[in-house]
């Protein structure tokens, strides 16, 4: 049978964790409040547990996988605990011209979608995927033009 330990280095080492999500799991396992940080430090030490990696990891999957807007990242890397300064810094290295024709992306596909559809609808669905209005305009506009 497997220690906690070793359960919780498997679930870092199957993909990149945030410390919020080993915590969690930690939790899951019930384990003590000592165990649980003397075993998160040694994680850290021996960096299976990075949150600047997993900031990076995070970003590029929802931006390449995803398409996801800066918005959706951030408020999801807040959920996951990270800092604020480190959030900025690791979206502010977003590759502007692939965001850009993410954005393309969802709004093409909504047009294919919804021939006939509102344009406040279109708004609100590509909100939801955390892209700014004024980033919305500027694409729409853009496309509209032949």
């Amino acid at each position: 049978m497997k220690t906690n330990a070793e359960k919780i280095m498997k679930f870092c080492a199957f993909q990149e964790r945030s410390t919020w999500e080993v915590r969690r799991k930690m939790a899951e396992l019930k384990m003590s409040e000592n165990e649980a940080d003397e075993l998160l430090q040694e994680l850290v030490d021996q960096n299976f547990v990075n949150d600047e990696r997993f900031t990076e990891c995070f970003i590029r999957g929802k931006i390449n996988i995803k398409k996801w807007g800066r918005v959706k990242i951030r408020v999801e890397l807040q959920h996951h605990g990270i800092a604020s300064s480190m959030i900025s810094e690791k979206l502010s290295g977003i590759d502007n011209e692939q965001y850009v024709n993410n954005l393309r992306y969802w709004i093409e596909r909504w047009k294919r979608e919804n021939p006939a559809g509102e344009k406040a609808k279109m708004f609100r669905f590509l909100m939801t995927k955390g892209y700014l209005a004024d980033e919305i305009c500027q694409c729409a506009s853009n496309q509209d033009e032949p």
